[in-house]
Parts: C-alpha cells; structure tokens; sequence
C-alpha cells in the first residue's frame, strides 16, 4: 500500500500553465535562480520544500527555473521557508530612481534590452550598461533544450569574445572543431571565427558572454565583414 501523501493542489491564484522550456519574463528567471541557489545552499529537496509550502513539485521546479510566474503569497512563503529576506527579493526586481542610473550606470534586474529568438530556442539579454564605453559588452542567453544558431557557421566582428557556461551543456562548433562544453566551463574564440552552437541537453543552458570591440584605430580603414542579423554571441 502506498503511504505516501498526496501532493497539494497548487493555490487558486497560480497562472495557467505554460509550454515548457518557455522564459515567463527576465524578472521570474531571476527570482527563481535565487530561490533554487538558497534551497540548494540549505541542502533542501525539491519535494520538501514544495510540501512546506503547500504547492506542488512541478510549481516549484517551473518557478526555479523562471518558467512560471510567482504570486506574491506563493513568494512570501518560499521566502520564508528558505529564511529569504522578502524585501531583498522585491527590490531587486523593481526600479530605483538613483543618479547612478539616471546616467545609465546600473540597470536593475528585469530591465536589460532583451532579443527573443523564440524559433531558434534562444534568449538572449544584453547586460552592458548604457554608460559602458562600448570597448566590453556583457551578454547573458538563456538556451532552450535543442536550441541552435542553427546549421551554418556565422561570425560577427573582429575582437575576442569570452564566454562561461552558468549551467547546462553548449556543443561549440568552431570551424572545423567540435567543444563540448559543461557548466562551470569557459571559453574564448575571436568573434571573426565561423562558429555555430547549441544545447545538446534535456534542460536549460545559460552561458554569459564578454565582448571586446577592435579598437576603431585598428579597424577605421577596413571595411566591416559581413553580419548576419539577429545572431547571438
């Protein structure tokens, strides 16, 4: 006989579901890496959490991994239950009317310029700062399960990019060599080099990007290579 109890219902104001693998918004993405971060730090299962709190497994591995929107009742009981400071979470995720970024030297969470390459499984967010000279530029892409820059070789400018693997699997085609890369990995590459990738893996990959810009005094006097547009890093 099993004597397992069944798990709650999820509450009444839980949004509808959504297709998986799909990024509910920047801002759930975020709170979710923060709470999977604290329960993992507190060494505490999936399962027991959600029980404590009275939502399903499924919720809170969706809400994890930013594919489900969070109420605020929800939020307040993780939050309590993985002893999260509440009013850390919340002004995180909103805007603060400082002269930092008023100049355009901090941007809060939920607020970087996103593109969404939905038929290619990739979302991509540009986290260089508007008063960021230009020379470094910070990427963050969010890669679905099979998502791809897809079957041919693609190059952008000339100048290194260097990029780090936060979690999942990237298959890096580099000309004619094969990377498989894992999280905790990094890599680097010139951005002029024929290059394609994608997640080879069942869950999401999330790789963070650094680009340089050839200095404009190498670069004045040849003519730009050929872009393909809405390429990722």
């Amino acid at each position: 006989m099993n004597s397992r109890q069944p798990l709650p219902a999820e509450p009444a104001d839980a949004p509808a579901r959504v297709p998986a693998h799909h990024i509910h918004s920047v801002i759930d993405l975020w709170l979710g890496e923060q709470l999977r971060r604290r329960r993992k730090a507190l060494g505490r299962p999936l399962q027991q959490v959600a029980l404590a709190c009275g939502i399903s497994v499924s919720l809170l591995s969706q809400i994890e991994r930013g594919l489900r929107s969070i109420s605020m009742r929800t939020l307040e009981a993780l939050a309590s239950e993985l002893q999260l400071p509440m009013e850390t979470l919340v002004r995180n995720t909103r805007h603060a009317d400082t002269q930092g970024e008023v100049d355009g030297a901090v941007v809060r969470a939920g607020a970087h310029r996103r593109i969404d390459l939905g038929d290619k499984g990739i979302h991509k967010e540009n986290l260089t700062p508007p008063a960021a000279t230009g020379r470094v530029e910070m990427y963050r892409a969010v890669i679905e399960s099979g998502g791809s820059t897809g079957d041919e070789l693609f190059f952008t400018h000339k100048g290194e990019q260097v990029g780090y693997v936060i979690e999942g699997q990237l298959e890096l085609f580099i000309e004619d060599r094969l990377l498989k890369l894992q999280a905790g990995d990094s890599f680097c590459y010139d951005g002029s080099t024929p290059r394609r990738w994608r997640n080879p893996g069942t869950t999401l990959t999330t790789v963070l990007w650094a680009i340089t810009r050839a200095p404009l005094s190498a670069s004045a006097s040849l003519p730009p290579p050929p872009t393909r547009k809405g390429k990722t890093p």
